[in-house]
């Protein structure tokens, strides 16, 4: 099945620029130049003299242009003319020269109105395709108008584009690593949301540095949900919103984390309360940071060095010596 119109439009903004550098734009003088005594108005690239603003040259919103009552300072012929030999200069691509001219004409650049504009080829070429885009530009676009607006929604929809591989990251230069894709899965959402859930999980891991494996996987909840939490409060679902921060609430709860950052006070409390204090979270044995229940004050090395070995010489016969207070044997006399 072939492509369809809107298909081939879309596959041309899309494309990569191909320019013909063979190509230069030249455009001719106006056979009747500007004439202050016939003429109000004056195009700024041909320099032909009009009398009507309306007529001969096209409008903009553009900021650029509203002291010229609105209207782009060339005409319409130059326009047509220009946008011609700019379509040769990007290989004959029309719609990247619709582009480049819509970006100097400060015109909003909108698939619909490009798919719109081609109707100069089905009965209508008594005027150029960019006469027919000005006039379809700003029609079912959502009320953008300038190219400003185009930027800023290509680049909200850049935002909301799903994640779906490493590759991606890649291939559009995303600020984003892939070790958040391989942490996180393909397909979860678009950039911000990777964006919000690193972020979250930076904040939990380090209120919290000596988690289990058990919290680690009450973390990642945590993330998703603040990221679904995220989304709803951007779509304006409030019941949706309130619902998934309770969740929030009663999971972190349940994992008993710490919602400021731990501090290492081993040093300065007793053995016993420190290992009193890791047992409110999890089991000593499965804690990461061995260092907080770390022998210091050498009672087990006391313990190993005059109870049991002395109990496992008895025991068993042996003549283990402690290795820093012992008798030497006559053998161990240096002659």
């Amino acid at each position: 099945m072939g492509k369809s119109k809107r298909d081939k439009i879309i596959e041309n903004m899309d494309s990569k620029p191909l320019l013909d550098i063979n190509v230069d734009v030249n455009i001719p003088r106006s056979i009747e130049p500007f004439d202050p005594k016939k003429h109000k108005y004056k195009c700024s690239c041909c320099g032909g003299g009009f009398t009507s603003q309306d007529r001969n040259f096209q409008k903009s919103n553009d900021v650029l242009f509203q002291a010229n009552n609105g209207y782009l300072p060339w005409c319409k012929n130059c326009t047509d003319n220009y946008v011609a030999q700019m379509t040769a200069v990007f290989s004959y691509n029309e719609e990247l020269a619709m582009r480049d001219f819509c970006q100097r004409a400060g015109w909003n650049y909108d698939e619909n109105a490009l798919v719109a504009s081609m109707e100069t080829y089905s009965g209508h070429r008594n005027r150029s395709r960019i006469s027919h885009y000005a006039a379809k530009k700003n029609i079912n676009c959502d009320g953008r108008k300038t190219y400003l607006d185009s930027l800023k929604h290509e680049y909200t929809n850049d935002q909301n584009k799903v994640i779906t591989s490493k590759e991606q990251i890649k291939e559009q230069e995303l600020s984003l690593s892939a070790a958040s894709v391989d942490r996180w899965g393909a397909g979860l959402g678009s950039e911000v949301d990777y964006k919000n859930l690193d972020e979250h999980y930076r904040m939990l891991k380090k209120n919290n540095p000596n988690c289990d494996n058990n919290q680690e996987i009450f973390i990642k909840s945590l993330c998703n949900i603040n990221m679904l939490a995220l989304r709803a409060l951007r779509n304006g679902d409030s019941d949706k919103y309130i619902k998934l921060t309770d969740q929030y609430s009663k999971t972190f709860t349940k994992a008993g984390l710490s919602a400021i950052q731990e501090t290492d006070n081993s040093a300065n409390e007793p053995l016993g309360v420190t290992l009193a204090t890791i047992s409110q979270y999890t089991p000593e044995e499965y804690y990461k940071d061995k260092e907080l229940y770390k022998d210091f004050d050498k009672i087990g090395d006391y313990f190993d060095r005059f109870v049991k070995r002395p109990l496992r010489n008895l025991m068993s016969g042996t003549t283990d010596r402690d290795p820093e207070y012992f008798v030497k044997d006559e053998d161990d006399v240096d002659e």
